[in-house]
């Protein structure tokens, strides 16, 4: 008796688990992510959010400064200015023109490097990692 009674719970989990499978409803969710596109050595065409953030000390003090990262889903990228042949103030203006969501299709090299560091002054400290430099900004006709 004890295997006919497993064995028919064990139908009965069956056809719960088929049954709740075959209502679930498709969802299809649509974003409007694009596939980055190489350019030349080590430089990509992409569209992502650009967002500013507030500077903050080693110390965790948030300082008046802001900086601007261009946002990834595997994290947020430091724009380094002044490696870039864009500026802040192009980049801003570009920026100005959009709606809330900040999206900006930009040529940029992606380097592993010092953030801070911009007169060849290796004695001062910096932030260290992967940061991006501006090209271009591409100027997309669908915005």
């Amino acid at each position: 008796m004890k295997k006919k009674h497993r064995f028919s719970v064990l139908i009965c989990i069956i056809c719960l688990f088929t049954s709740s499978c075959a209502n679930q409803k498709q969802t299809t969710i649509t974003t409007n992510k694009t596939k980055d596109i190489s350019t030349t050595m080590g430089k990509y065409i992409l569209s992502a959010p650009v967002i500013v953030k507030d500077f903050v000390k080693k110390n965790g003090e948030v300082t008046r400064q802001k900086e601007i990262y261009i946002q990834r889903s595997s994290q947020d990228y430091y724009i380094k200015f002044c490696e870039s042949k864009v500026s802040r103030e192009d980049l801003e203006n570009h920026l100005s023109t959009m709606e809330e969501i900040k999206v900006a299709t930009l040529e940029v090299e992606f380097i592993d490097g010092s953030w801070d560091i911009c007169d060849g002054n290796l004695e001062q400290q910096s932030r260290i990692g992967e940061y991006v430099i501006i090209h271009r900004i591409i100027n997309d006709s669908r915005r």
